[in-house]
């Protein structure tokens, strides 16, 4: 057991350490990242501007001399200014972590992202001949398009630069001007490459490059990740990851945001506009149910747990992971490498997925709006009703917290049982 256990440890480290290596999914996973807050951000605005009590809606709106709607129409250019060019966003946060990955100048490389983006972007033009945007062209639903461009953009631009081919000046010429001159000609390259892709794509495809991407990647990614059996087998096998001691989260994550963030935003949409949400799984279904799993095996312990060692812990890891912080518990068992706790580590997941899955689907519960993403240690219950906006979604929370225990619970108790054994032992040993 112990030499298959090791082999799978040497792979799955392989496979750590191609994730974790890879210049092209760090810089998606950073990217996402740094788009993170402004969600987390706007969700304040939208929460006050749609406040789920009138009276206090009302309230505050007549503080500024405003009607309900007018209130939240204010509170919504915070949405408009950051989520609405969310894929701008995730576009300028990419290209700055691979240009910084890559070694290179950063700002040409942002600036020549952006230009590059801007030239697969359809405009409209009204009848005085101005251009015209459509916002959601650079909105979350272009983040697959940005992914591509950004790194697109870093790979053209890094072959050049790595072949010297670039205008130099005298070294006397200070860096703040030998600088721009020195990205004229890998910019012109790339801006020419995405000027050309444009070109076939309006000859031969007939669609834009976002409706391109969204058809050919998004669509696939979205039906796959935003379905039952992908969220399933995301969480599980992140979850099989943290039993061999690699942190399953910092790699399923970088795969899985992009689609679940894109799938938010289609609720958000959808919320906005009053329409019924279309999506059960998005980011707040990720974080806020089909997270809670091992949660169960601190309050297991803090139930069931009569050894000393297991006293001392619950002391320690309880309240930390009220606010969603598992480590203490997950090192302080621990739960990594032993057998005792591989199914319910592994597996526990799956039934809070389940349950919160069918809750949504069956209209049990509100599914979230879209319109409020918390801080991933926001505490559970209170999480839940504020993504869906009713008491429903804290009670499925609460539901998923005792199923998860119940879960835990035998398999507590053998370790437990375990521990106490082997304290008698030392005590005896001792005399």
């Amino acid at each position: 057991m112990a030499v298959k256990t090791g082999k799978i440890q040497s792979t799955l480290g392989k496979l750590t350490t191609f994730f974790n290596r890879n210049i092209y999914i760090q810089a998606i996973k950073d990217g996402m990242l740094a788009y993170v807050p402004f969600t987390i951000i706007t969700s304040v605005f939208l929460i006050i501007g749609s406040f789920p009590i009138p009276a206090v809606a009302n309230w505050l709106a007549s503080v500024f001399h405003l009607t309900p709607d007018q209130f939240a129409a204010k509170l919504g250019i915070v949405n408009d200014a950051s989520l609405v060019i969310g894929g701008l966003i995730v576009l300028l946060a990419i290209a700055k972590n691979l240009a910084k990955q890559m070694k290179l100048d950063e700002m040409p490389v942002v600036l020549t992202t952006l230009v590059s983006f801007f030239i697969l972007t359809p405009y409209q033009h009204d009848k005085s001949g101005n251009s015209l945007l459509n916002v959601s062209h650079i909105g979350a639903q272009a983040i697959f398009l940005a992914i591509l461009v950004a790194i697109l953009v870093a790979v053209i631009y890094r072959a050049i630069d790595r072949k010297g081919i670039k205008i130099k000046l005298p070294a006397s010429v200070p860096p703040a001007v030998s600088k721009p001159f020195e990205s004229i000609i890998p910019s012109f390259a790339v801006i020419t490459v995405f000027w050309i892709i444009r070109l076939i794509l309006d000859q031969f495809a007939g669609q834009s490059a976002l409706d391109v991407i969204n058809t050919v990647l998004g669509a696939p990614l979205k039906a796959v990740g935003g379905s039952l059996i992908g969220i399933v087998i995301a969480k599980t096998f992140s979850q099989f990851l943290w039993f061999f001691g690699i942190h399953g989260d910092s790699i399923v994550n970088g795969v899985m945001t992009p689609i679940l963030q894109v799938l938010q935003d289609e609720n958000k949409t959808a919320s906005l506009a009053h329409h019924a949400v279309p999506n059960i799984v998005n980011q707040s279904f990720w974080d806020n149910f089909a997270g809670i799993g091992v949660i169960g095996a601190i309050i297991a312990i803090a139930i069931v747990a009569k050894s000393s060692r297991y006293r001392a812990l619950k002391k320690v890891a309880l309240v930390p992971y009220i606010f969603n912080i598992g480590e203490p518990t997950l090192f302080g068992v621990p739960l990594m490498l032993d057998f005792t706790y591989f199914i319910p580590l592994v597996f526990s997941n799956m039934a809070s997925v389940v349950i919160s899955y069918l809750a949504f689907a069956t209209h049990f519960v509100p599914i979230p709006t879209g319109l409020v993403q918390v801080p991933w240690t926001t505490p559970v219950i209170v999480s839940g009703f504020l993504v869906t906006g009713s008491w429903q979604g804290a009670v499925l929370q609460f539901i998923d917290l005792i199923v998860v225990t119940l879960i835990w619970l035998p398999f507590v108790k053998i370790a437990d049982k375990r521990n106490m054994e082997a304290e008698i032992k030392g005590e005896s040993d001792g005399k």
